[in-house]
């Protein structure tokens, strides 16, 4: 029967705890303040203040076992008095939000270290199963109230840049870099010092840029065909336009130590050891992709697999990919693009990994660490990727996307 009586308190105090009478409530919260009390302070305490702490919560917790409500209300409000007198009882609510924040802090890292990591797409190289940054011309920004709605539902903002006078753009004068950790901004440099920042990823400004140009009829080239620069007028627009955040997603760093990486699955790798650093003087937009720390991919390929291109399918093996997210790919059909799979002509990056029908044949080497996958983009005409750099090795894996947290668009949610 006691031990009933100990389970029913129990279940009433910890999951019921809500239900239960106030006084009863008020006596919990003594006990734990006095545990609390004595176990931050046992090493400066004498022994007669800890006996006192000791006796006080015993009195509680027999009050509370036999529900006798006077003798608890009683010892709480005796206890206020005592505490007033017990030495580093009170703290005050800087101390309280310090020790809180670095508890959290210290929880957040131990998550993001071991469970889970954060990860913002700032390229467009997985659209559209996943968004990258994008840049929306618009004829007018709208007012405060639509673009707080915006930024809260979609992550969108605006941004509207006038030139105040002259302005001359060098294309090489167009940098991105991190922002706030989670963010990438690119920065317009003009001739005259002058300087437009940009939320957004390098390859997104320049696509929007040189659309913009071409629409205007103004824009140089370079001997070779590529982009160079621009003269804006006084009172010209430079840059007018919503722009989209890039999904930002959880990655599962737990996942690949109890399974193996699956194909067709998305999943994000470091760049320790490949060479992403491609020249592509025709491929202006993946500029922002090149040098990152981490990316997401699709997973094509598997240690052992041979890949090739037949656009717009896939071949893995000798046969056409049946993986669901790969399939879907190479069918070609809205909202992904006409292309598919797309090969890498030789001329357009010499020293790329695979070129048109050639093979990519994976690694299965006796070293788990070693062991080679492939990685492509859903968006293949504008993604670096395995065709460029090669293969994605054990060790650089960091795990699964597992789920799309924000913004709040058709892509929140799991991951696929």
């Amino acid at each position: 029967m006691k031990y009933i009586k100990s389970t029913l308190n129990w279940l009433l105090d910890n999951v019921l705890a809500w239900f239960t009478p106030s006084w009863r409530r008020n006596g919990r919260e003594a006990i734990a303040a006095l545990r609390r009390y004595a176990n931050y302070n046992r090493h400066c305490l004498n022994a007669e203040l800890l006996e006192k702490c000791a006796t006080r919560k015993t009195e509680l917790q027999a009050a509370l076992q036999n529900w006798d409500k006077e003798e608890c209300v009683r010892i709480v409000k005796l206890l206020a008095v005592e505490c007033d007198g017990m030495p580093g009882f009170k703290r005050s609510a800087a101390v309280e939000m310090v020790e809180s924040f670095f508890v959290i802090m210290v929880i957040f890292l131990g998550l993001r270290t071991y469970y889970v990591q954060p990860f913002r797409i700032p390229t467009g190289s997985m659209q559209p199963s996943l968004n990258g940054i994008i840049l929306h011309p618009v004829d007018e920004v709208p007012g405060l109230l639509r673009q707080g709605w915006d930024m809260l539902t979609l992550g969108s903002s605006y941004i509207d840049a006038t030139a105040d006078t002259r302005k001359a753009l060098d294309i090489r004068k167009i940098e991105d870099h991190p922002k706030y950790l989670l963010f990438t901004e690119t920065t317009l440099t003009f001739e005259d010092g002058s300087k437009v920042n940009i939320p957004s990823a390098k390859g997104a400004v320049l696509e929007y840029l040189i659309k913009d140009w071409q629409k205007k009829g103004k824009l140089s080239k370079n001997p070779d065909g590529t982009p160079k620069s621009i003269v804006y007028s006084p009172g010209e627009t430079i840059v007018r336009a919503r722009v989209d955040a890039g999904d930002m997603i959880l990655v599962n760093r737990v996942a690949y130590h109890f399974r193996q990486p699956r194909r067709g699955e998305t999943f994000v790798f470091d760049t320790r050891g490949i060479n992403t650093d491609m020249q592509q003087p025709s491929q202006h937009r993946m500029t922002d992709q090149q040098n990152g720390t981490h990316y997401i991919k699709r997973l094509c390929g598997l240690p052992g697999d041979k890949l090739k291109i037949e656009p717009p399918h896939l071949i893995v093996n000798g046969k056409e990919a049946q993986e669901a997210t790969i399939k879907r790919v190479a069918a070609c059909q809205p909202p992904y693009n006409k292309e598919g799979y797309q090969q890498i002509m030789f001329r357009a990056c010499p020293q790329a990994h695979m070129h048109g029908s050639s093979e990519m044949v994976l690694n299965k080497t006796s070293d788990p660490t070693m062991r080679e996958y492939a990685a492509f983009g859903d968006n293949t005409t504008n993604s670096l990727d395995s065709r460029y750099w090669g293969p994605v090795r054990q060790f650089n894996i960091i795990g699964p996307a597992s789920f799309a947290l924000w913004p709040f668009t058709s892509h929140w949610g799991n991951i696929d």
